[in-house]
């Protein structure tokens, strides 16, 4: 029990951190909810089964080390403001789009922050598959991307479904 749950953890922890990160990210809500709710809830079975298991403090202490630096983190992140980041980024327009990589894109994507409306980005974005891909910017200028490299498609997609 005590293996799947850190295994779980550290699954979720290395999710949690690219996507804090921008780095790697998800279309899908869902997994997106998983890994912010694993991250607030995991950290803490995994320190009182570590502490049972091992009573002796001379076992490696990294094993113990990281949920409890996680859960200081996340008091330090304060956890209501990490449940409001479960929202994922919907692709509102995909501007431009590579020549030599049709998975290469640029796109303005929102994402629904609640009561405040909706948050706005310019993403230079990499797709490995339809729902999951890097964020190789988030802030970009049109005169980097103008040349042969780059087609201009202005094609609407409407994620969210504004109208």
């Amino acid at each position: 029990m005590l293996k799947i749950i850190r295994i779980t953890f550290y699954i979720v922890l290395s999710l949690f951190l690219l996507d804090i990160f921008d780095l790697f990210q998800t279309k899908i809500g869902f997994l997106k909810s998983i890994i912010y709710y694993g991250i607030l809830i995991l950290p803490i079975p995994l320190v009182i089964l570590e502490f049972k298991a091992n009573r002796y403090l001379s076992e490696p202490i990294l094993r113990k080390g990281i949920p409890i630096l996680t859960i200081i983190g996340l008091i330090y992140l304060n956890p209501l403001k990490i449940l409001f980041h479960t929202q994922t980024w919907k692709t509102q327009t995909v501007e431009l789009i590579n020549k030599n990589s049709g998975n290469h894109k640029v796109e303005l994507q929102m994402k629904d922050i609640g009561a405040l409306g909706y948050a706005k980005r310019n993403a230079e974005v990499y797709y490995l598959t339809k729902y999951f891909y890097f964020v190789l910017s988030e802030n970009y200028d049109d005169r980097n991307f103008i040349g042969t490299d780059w087609k201009r498609i202005d094609e609407n997609i409407n994620e969210i479904g504004l109208k």
